[in-house]
């Protein structure tokens, strides 16, 4: 198996389980675990698309992303604690 397939799936399994897990948890320990998933895998994804796409900039879409996801985590965690 290709390495680049072989981390794709890891990532994808890896993923797959923090969704189970946020999806039974409850309160602000579900709220912090997919904040910490939804930053990981964004940088995992900036990471993939750092290497393959070439625009002169480093490390542009491995903090872009990141950065981008928290702060919709956080936005949404104000958003729902002012609906309720």
């Amino acid at each position: 198996m290709d390495g680049f397939l072989f981390t794709i799936l890891l990532f994808l399994a890896f993923l797959l389980l923090m969704v189970f897990i946020i999806s039974s948890l409850k309160g602000k320990r579900a709220v912090y675990l997919a904040a910490v998933t939804a930053t990981l895998s964004a940088w995992f994804v900036g990471l993939l698309l750092d290497v393959n796409i070439d625009l002169g900039m480093d490390l542009f879409f491995r903090i872009i992303l990141p950065i981008l996801s928290m702060g919709l985590c956080i936005l949404n965690s104000i958003i729902k604690i002012k609906t309720d």
